[in-house]
């Protein structure tokens, strides 16, 4: 994984933060100074996925267990919205996603103020919505070592944020050193 852009792909409840979970707690047991942690999943409220069944389990965040060392990760978040689940209309949810995209780019500004050795995007996804993949690209290429996940697949329906969404996945994937597919 290292000096490489690694993509994580799947659909909802595919593992992938899991995944990324492990990844990152290998690293840091093994001394890995400079990683930086950019946790972009939304924050699920009950009345979101209320007679949803299906989607229970999405939108995880990466809590790094007590096990693991902490001494070398800087860890970033914000408040993100799942617009999909909660806009009433497709274009409540763009708005949604507008939000989300200018909080993830000042997140990301934040976090890579300072030089890192190692990467981490939890639910990179997010920011496709409503940003544009090229940014994401250029932020993750900014640091030697990246491991980025984010949802593609079809649990989510279709629409205008699917679409942006699936397209921007598409890019990275075309960008990518190594793709996991969950």
């Amino acid at each position: 994984y290292l000096g490489r852009f690694t993509l994580i792909t799947g659909d909802i409840n595919s593992g992938k933060t899991t995944f990324t979970k492990r990844l990152l707690c290998a690293f840091l047991s093994e001394g890995i100074k400079g990683i930086t942690l950019i946790d972009l999943a939304p924050q699920i409220e009950k009345e979101d996925i209320a007679g949803r069944d299906h989607l229970s389990g999405v939108g995880g965040g990466i809590e790094i267990p007590l096990s693991c060392p902490r001494a070398y990760i800087r860890r970033f978040t914000g408040v993100i919205a799942p617009p999909r689940l909660r806009g009433k209309s497709e274009e409540a949810a763009m708005l949604l996603a507008e939000q989300n995209a200018r909080v993830i780019r000042e997140i990301f500004s934040l976090a890579l103020k300072d030089s890192t050795e190692v990467l981490f995007v939890n639910d990179c996804s997010m920011y496709l919505h409503a940003g544009d993949p090229a940014d994401l690209i250029a932020w993750i290429r900014r640091t030697p070592s990246a491991i980025v996940n984010g949802y593609y697949g079809a649990s989510l329906g279709s629409g205008l944020i699917s679409t942006r969404e699936r397209q921007g996945m598409d890019y990275l994937i075309k960008r990518c050193d190594r793709l996991i597919t969950l």
